[in-house]
């Protein structure tokens, strides 16, 4: 009886074990569906800073890049953004600060590329990145994350990483820096003509260059090509045999009197210009003759620009007129002020580089980049110039400048004015 008794509480305390284990699993079970479940809704964009580049494009004269980043879905308080601009040889790293940029937001950063001592040739950059700086997981101090995307294959000043053309030009007023900048030569249709010994063709071709910063074209009379031996040009092509034609059936056989090509200018006096092709029958054979003619002349003081008469204008870019003065559609105005108001807030604290304000303009229909801000009756009694202009790529949102000059004398609340040219500069 009393093995029995001993065999039993064995038994007893090997089943108790056993219920112990099948209710830690199934316990398991459960706790293990529920992280699981947990598991799959963490998404790594909850937790993570995305930043996209949409377009950039950078202006070799000036030595900035224009960079639009828009900020993906993601948690965590984005403070900055690294910007890494490499050649083939070399790489310098650009930081941007900022207060806020929202999810689902775009930005746009001017970055001054010009770097003292640096090795890096603004002319043969071929791939930005970026990379976000930011306070998230908990921490309170700030983190510098990964690169989230780059763009490789820039090309001469106007690099996008959209596909849109972008308008070729800088600061300074200029179109280009290369003549391809301006459009690629061609020939002209319908433009064929003889040479004065009827052995070669001759077309006009358009031409583009650059001229100090800005586009210029022109129709050149080219060699096209050297009739064989054998052959003669007629009509803007080489023939083996003359045309019979007769008098009476001359614009049959050999064809109808017309203009050729696109008209032009000639000075003294300015005039429009153009090709004339005539045909005759002579001696039993067409012949064509062609001879510039004078299809219009300018009166007065109007002058002939690409074929047609304008009346000369007075300026062209603010550098034609005297000082105090800008060029507005020809002509040369009094400069007035382009925009001004109060400074919502500068900062950082005690330096001033960059301010905010309401009376900004919130969109780049005024571009006041590169333009002269003075602060009246404030205690910045300099004349600064604006380095950036970042204007609200949200509704309700507010336009920030940045100055080209730092630590500056600004302050909550003071005065400022916009001026086109740095002659207010000069009154100060």
């Amino acid at each position: 009886m009393k093995n029995k008794r001993g065999l039993s509480q064995v038994v007893t305390t090997i089943i108790l074990i056993l219920l112990i284990i099948m209710a830690i699993a199934g316990i398991w079970v459960v706790v293990d569906r529920v992280i699981l479940e947990g598991t799959e809704k963490i998404n790594l964009e909850q937790f993570t800073i995305d930043l996209k580049i949409v377009s950039a494009k950078i202006n070799y004269t000036s030595g900035t890049a224009e960079i639009k980043v828009k900020r993906n879905q993601g948690e965590g308080n984005l403070t900055g953004i690294k910007f890494i601009a490499e050649d083939p040889q070399t790489s310098e790293v650009y930081e941007e600060r900022f207060e806020r940029f929202e999810p689902l937001a775009q930005k746009t950063f001017f970055i001054d590329l010009i770097v003292p001592g640096s090795d890096l040739i603004i002319s043969e950059i071929e791939k930005i990145s970026i990379a976000p700086i930011y306070i998230g997981g908990g921490k309170t101090t700030e983190s510098l994350g990964s690169i989230t995307d780059s763009i490789s294959g820039l090309e001469n000043l106007n690099l996008t990483g959209s596909g849109e053309a972008q308008e070729i030009g800088n600061e300074t007023g200029g179109q280009c820096i290369l003549d391809i900048d301006c459009g690629e030569d061609y020939f002209i249709d319908g433009t064929k003509i003889c040479n004065e010994l009827n052995d070669g063709v001759l077309q006009y071709e358009k031409r583009f260059s650059c001229i100090l910063g800005f586009c210029q074209e022109e129709n050149i009379l080219t060699n096209l090509e050297s009739c064989a031996q054998g052959t003669i040009c007629y009509d803007g092509h080489c023939i083996t045999e003359p045309i019979p034609c007769t008098e009476e059936t001359v614009e049959i056989d050999c064809g109808i009197d017309n203009w050729i090509g696109q008209m032009g200018c000639q000075s003294n006096p300015e005039a429009i210009i153009q090709n004339f092709r005539t045909y005759n029958c002579i001696e039993g054979t067409c012949q064509s003759y062609t001879e510039i003619i004078v299809r219009e002349e300018c009166v007065g003081e109007e002058i002939c620009y690409e074929g047609e008469c304008f009346e000369a204008l007075e300026c062209t870019d603010n550098a034609d007129c005297q000082q105090g003065y800008v060029c507005e559609e020809g002509e040369c105005v009094v400069e007035t002020v382009m925009n001004f108001g109060t400074v919502r807030s500068a900062w950082p604290f005690g330096i001033g580089e960059y301010f905010d304000s309401m009376d900004l303009p919130i969109n780049d229909t005024i571009n006041i980049r590169f333009k002269y801000i003075i602060f009246p009756e404030s205690l910045e009694t300099r004349c600064l110039q604006i380095k950036d202009f970042v204007y609200p790529t949200f509704e309700g949102g507010i336009s920030y400048v940045r100055l080209s000059t730092s630590p500056t004398n600004i302050s909550d609340g003071d005065s400022y004015e916009v001026w086109e040219t740095d002659y207010i500069c000069t009154t100060l």
